[in-house]
């Protein structure tokens, strides 16, 4: 393989796997609206034609995620769930019909509205929030393709298996794309948390995101060789390479059935160890997912896409919801939900928000929500509320001293006192925080009195640690973990725990690395939390530790 390395792409490696296949180039292009202005006549009927079209993709969204779930897909069909209710959302529609009333085309002013929305998204410094651009725009083009009357996409006359090379793919592409035809998905953009990346590990699909504008390269290719795992593919391979990459589908094969055996069973390691393995969970949609590939728990249940989603703030009812449909999944599996971890670069609604030079160093995590108990009280009430249906423990982010925990505390046992005056149920909840920054390490033996565990979030302890921004690629060097003075810090933080008799987890992605899980357990870690599908392999680590 060495001779075709000027043949070779790379990529993120987002779903699992090998494949060697056609090419199919989906290259639909910009979707360019087909007039600019209307009359003033025609402002009414432009908005009917407008609530018409929203109405009839809803209406294919919803068929969608009833046929996926009926096909006991859940985790695909939550996302054209959520897809249904972006196109819904009140505030896209008034900004739509805003433009309408001022003479801008209904197609027009969907797909620039849509554009702003995926710009704000885009801006995000947390990856999951920022893959969520593409969400939006997928269903700002679909409803203007509807304005327009244009026809699907041709993935959904594909009848030949094929790798399916593209700048980006939304859902409602991959949802087009027949059963067995696609053997692997690359993309120019992307990230491993981008929808098309989550929609490939849920098919088994081999998936490399963000390959960057040097795919285009690739599009001329006959055939592709696709390394989901490594991240890269080669163009037109030769009869060696496909020969090394059908030996090496074969091994994975064989890894993926015997680690089967590790999806239900508990974790242990060979002197008897009891090291909990749990998902990290971004919507309730995912924990069946999650249990399905061995979760023991949730130890991180993000609730950041509850509030950005949408251009109100969630009520404590809508919370409380979601937050019981995951501890009623999980019965009495522990699920730990972190309080809401946006900031300056995140915008939210009702919150008056100041421009920041640095939002990672700003006022995100508790330091927001110590200040604004209007928006952290509906979140603790429903927190407390959805106690009473399952093991609920909690989390609170970015902290650096004891001071933090003790205001959050008290703001959080004003609300137990609230709700059990008002006669409402509520559930017993543990109280632990994220360890994130060096201040807090350096504070674990006083920080340790106020709470029961400490859940050690390596992805930014790295980066404040390292002083190396998480999203600056020339920087990949030190953004890894295992940098000695990254792993004192967790050693501190879990002696810290072991002298006050508390527990230390991972939720970082340093959790699921089977080079760093010896390490971390022999620190004294006792939990680890990760996307679903790397559970069977960090029980397989752990056994053998």
């Amino acid at each position: 393989m060495g001779l075709e390395t000027n043949r070779k792409l790379s990529g993120i490696g987002a779903s699992e796997g090998v494949a060697v296949g056609s090419v199919f180039v989906h290259a639909p292009g910009e979707l360019e609206p087909e007039r600019g202005g209307i009359s003033a006549g025609e402002v009414e009927g432009e908005i009917q034609h407008f609530k018409e079209a929203v109405a009839s993709v809803v209406k294919s969204l919803g068929e969608t995620s009833q046929r996926l779930a009926d096909a006991g897909n859940d985790n695909e069909a939550g996302i054209f769930e959520a897809h249904a209710e972006l196109a819904e959302d009140p505030e896209l529609h008034s900004s739509v019909e805003e433009r309408v009333r001022n003479l801008e085309s209904p197609e027009s002013a969907v797909i620039s509205v849509g554009e702003e929305f995926a710009a704000m998204f885009a801006g995000m410094d947390d990856e999951y929030m920022a893959a969520r651009a593409d969400d939006v725009r997928d269903v700002a083009s679909q409803i203007a393709a509807e304005i327009m009357g244009h026809e699907a996409s041709a993935l959904a006359t594909l009848d030949t298996p094929s790798v399916i090379l593209a700048r980006s793919l939304a859902p409602s592409d991959t949802a087009r794309i027949p059963k067995g035809i696609a053997l692997a998905f690359v993309t120019a953009e992307g990230s491993a948390t981008s929808h098309v990346s989550i929609m490939a590990r849920s098919m088994g699909v081999p998936a490399v995101v963000g390959a960057g504008p040097g795919l285009e390269t690739a599009f001329a290719a006959e055939t592709v060789a696709v390394d989901g795992g490594e991240g890269y593919i080669i163009t037109d391979p030769s009869p060696e390479t496909v020969v090394e990459f059908e030996d090496k589908q074969r091994r994975m094969e064989e890894e993926r059935t015997a680690l089967d055996e590790y999806r239900h069973t508990e974790a242990r390691t060979t002197d008897g160890q009891r090291i909990e393995v749990s998902a990290n969970l971004g919507s309730a949609e995912e924990a069946e997912d999650a249990l399905a590939w061995g979760a023991e728990g949730v130890g991180l249940f993000r609730t950041e896409f509850l509030f950005m989603e949408r251009p109100e703030l969630p009520s404590e009812e809508e919370q409380y919801e979601v937050y019981r449909r995951v501890a009623e999944a999980f019965g009495g599996k522990p699920v730990i939900i972190r309080t809401l971890d946006v900031g300056g670069d995140k915008n939210l609604p009702s919150v008056d928000q100041p421009e920041e030079e640095n939002p990672f160093l700003g006022w995100r995590g508790i330091r927001m929500c110590l200040d604004t108990p209007e928006l952290f009280k509906p979140q603790l009430r429903a927190i407390l509320r959805s106690a009473a249906h399952g093991n609920v423990k909690m989390m609170f982010p970015m902290i650096v001293d004891a001071g933090e925990v003790r205001g959050a505390r008290e703001i959080f046992d004003e609300c137990r006192k609230e709700l059990d005056e008002e006669g409402v149920e509520t559930g017993p909840v543990e109280v632990g925080i994220m360890v994130e920054t060096p201040a807090a390490v350096l504070g674990a033996a006083e920080i340790a009195k106020e709470v029961s565990f400490f859940s050690i979030g390596t992805n930014d302890l790295v980066q404040y640690t390292l002083a190396a921004d998480r999203g600056n690629e020339r920087l990949h060097r030190l953004q890894g973990a295992d940098h000695p003075a990254v792993l004192k810090l967790i050693g501190m933080t879990c002696l810290a725990a072991r002298e006050a008799g508390i527990w230390v987890g991972v939720c970082g992605e340093a959790a699921a690395d089977p080079a760093l899980i010896p390490k971390l357990v022999r620190l004294g870690v006792t939990e680890l939390s990760m996307s679903a599908p790397s559970i069977p392999r960090a029980k397989k680590v752990l056994s053998e530790i």
